[in-house]
């Protein structure tokens, strides 16, 4: 048996996961960028600009953004999750979702159970 290829394939999935996450936080401070800076520009205007500018439906925008995003961001830490991506391609089939089941340990589990039982 080669175990440094199975050593090999670990490493890989482990780094599969790693770059998920990477991806999941990227997006989310992008999404906090982009929604933050609004409300900054906002404040900007409001403390050294023409606040004439400033009408109460102008100051709305920068509020709704940053609220649209707080409402925004579970979504993206779901969709990170491999399992979720799962489920939602087997109850949505048309989202067209390539997400491979996760390999179990019940063949090792079995396996071993095997070598338990002749050993005994």
């Amino acid at each position: 048996m080669n175990v440094e290829s199975l050593r090999s394939n670990q490493d890989k999935n482990k780094q599969s996961a790693e770059i998920r996450i990477a991806k999941a936080a990227i997006t989310i401070c992008f999404l906090f960028v982009a929604s933050w800076t609004p409300y900054g520009v906002m404040s900007l205007i409001g403390a050294f600009g023409d606040r004439n500018l400033l009408t109460p439906g102008v100051t709305m925008i920068p509020a709704c953004t940053c609220k649209l995003v707080a409402c925004i961001d579970p979504y993206v830490y779901a969709i990170s999750h491999p399992k979720y991506r799962i489920e939602l391609q087997k109850r949505l089939p048309w989202l067209a979702i390539n997400e491979k089941e996760p390999e179990t340990a019940s063949t090792n589990t079995a396996t071993t159970a095997e070598n338990n039982t002749t050993a005994a």
